[in-house]
C-alpha cells in the first residue's frame, strides 16, 4: 500500500470541510432583514458560556489523539492541533481527509498523553461547568441571543460535528490498545452522546500500550 493512500472516508471530510465553510460564509452574509448582530450579548449568555467552556473541553482529548493519530502516520502534527482551537472542525476534516490510511511509524504514544489525573481533572472540570452554568440557562434566552450572533451559531454545528469525527480516532486508539470488541460501542455512544465527559472519561481509563504500534490498516 502507497504511504500516500487515504482512508477511503477521505472524501467525505473533504465534503465536510467545504460545506462547513460554506456554512460559515452564508451565516455572515448581509441577509436581507437580518437582526442587528449583538456580540455583547453573548457574554451574558449562560448557555452559549457553557457551550463555549464545553467547546474548549471537547478539543484537548481531540487535540491529543490527533497527536498520538499523526506521530504513527508522519504527519505535522502541530499545523492541525494549533488551528483547531480556533477554528475545530474546518482544521480537523482537513486533517482526517489527508492522513495516510496506515501507520508509517512504530512509536510510543509520548508519556505525558498517558497521565490519568489529567483527562480525570477535566472530567470533574466538564461536571462542574454543566453544574453551574445549565441550571441557569433558558433555552428562549438561547434562541434569542443566537438569532443576534448567526455567525457564532456555527460553534453548535462545531461541537457536534467534532464529537462525530472524534468517533474514527478513538476507534483507531481502542484498535491499537486492543481494546476488546465488546467494550468498544459503548464508548463510542459515550463519546458521540456526552462529548468531552465521555471522551475524557475514555481517556482515563484506557490500557496502555504495551508496544509501539506496527502498521495496521485504519477503519476511517
Amino acid at each position: 500500500m502507497a504511504n500516500d493512500e487515504r482512508s477511503p472516508l477521505s472524501r467525505w471530510y473533504w465534503a465536510l470541510f467545504f460545506g462547513c465553510l460554506a456554512i460559515v460564509v452564508a451565516l455572515n452574509l448581509p441577509w436581507p432583514g437580518l437582526p442587528t448582530q449583538d456580540a455583547s450579548a453573548l457574554l451574558r449568555d449562560n448557555w452559549f458560556l457553557w457551550g463555549f467552556n464545553y467547546f474548549g473541553l471537547l478539543l484537548i482529548p481531540l487535540a491529543a489523539l490527533v497527536i498520538e493519530d499523526a506521530l504513527r502516520r508522519g504527519m505535522r502534527w502541530p499545523l492541525y492541533v494549533v488551528p483547531m482551537f480556533v477554528v475545530g472542525i474546518l482544521a480537523l476534516s482537513i486533517y482526517m481527509a489527508r492522513r495516510p490510511a496506515v501507520d508509517r511509524f512504530q512509536r510510543a504514544t509520548p508519556r505525558w498523553l498517558e497521565q490519568r489525573g489529567l483527562w480525570w481533572a477535566l472530567v470533574v472540570a466538564t461536571l462542574l461547568i454543566g453544574v453551574f452554568f445549565l441550571p441557569r440557562g433558558s433555552f428562549p434566552e438561547l434562541v434569542d441571543t443566537m438569532s443576534r450572533n448567526l455567525g457564532l451559531s456555527f460553534m453548535w454545528l462545531d461541537i457536534a460535528l467534532n464529537q462525530v469525527v472524534a468517533l474514527a480516532l478513538v476507534q483507531a486508539d481502542m484498535g491499537r490498545r486492543a481494546v476488546p470488541a465488546h467494550q468498544r460501542t459503548p464508548w463510542l455512544l459515550a463519546t458521540l452522546l456526552t462529548g468531552p465527559l465521555g471522551l475524557c472519561t475514555y481517556m482515563a481509563v484506557r490500557p496502555p500500550v504495551s508496544q509501539p504500534s506496527a502498521a495496521q490498516t485504519s477503519p476511517a
